[in-house]
């Protein structure tokens, strides 16, 4: 293959290819549900509420686990209450892949990036990048914890450590959490959400 074949193969299926970071447009089934969901979350899936997390980049299975556990009753959705009671199987597989597919929330610019050396005292002898990844970038039925709101990672937090989410059946989450301090958990947020 000659080296002008192998450029017009690549060009071929860049152009073919989706962009990394851009999304297709939503699937229909859950375009209206988005309207919905867009209002808190952010239409590009990046939050600007306070306590209320971004769903971009969260790992597709996270999305769609945190929606059945809602749904279900195992975790309390609050304001979400009447959206995710009316969700069907397949629409929650369709917002997680949606949500995986958008790209990352930025990393947080104002204020001090918080003190790593610090955070990473705390977070790495609970052996959080087991399951959330070294970069913190999520995986499986993990969230991503890198760019997210540092008002929503200190109530969830809080939330696991009183015990008032559990995450899955395991309950890792309590158990690593119930040991931290405030003042840890507003390092360990303050280091999370300034990371891409």
């Amino acid at each position: 293959m000659t080296a002008k074949t192998r450029f017009l193969c690549a060009a071929m299926i860049a152009v073919a290819l989706p962009s990394a970071g851009r999304a297709a447009d939503p699937p229909a089934s859950i375009k209206s549900i988005l309207t919905t969901c867009n209002a808190c979350h952010g239409p590009k899936g990046v939050s600007s509420l306070a306590q209320t997390p971004s769903l971009a980049a969260q790992p597709n299975i996270f999305t769609q686990y945190q929606l059945v556990f809602m749904r279900e009753g195992g975790r309390k959705p609050g304001a979400m209450a009447a959206v995710v009671k009316t969700l069907t199987d397949d629409q929650i597989r369709d917002l997680g892949a949606w949500y995986e597919s958008l790209p990352p929330p930025p990393a947080l610019k104002t204020g001090e990036g918080g003190d790593e050396a610090r955070a990473m005292a705390i977070i790495k002898p609970r052996h959080c990048d087991s399951c959330h990844k070294e970069d913190f970038s999520g995986q499986g039925e993990t969230g991503r914890l890198a760019g997210q709101r540092p008002d929503y990672l200190i109530k969830a937090l809080e939330d696991f450590r009183s015990g008032e989410r559990r995450g899955r059946g395991m309950g890792a989450m309590m158990e690593v959490s119930v040991t931290l301090k405030d003042d840890d958990i507003q390092t360990i947020a303050t280091y999370l959400a300034h990371k891409p």
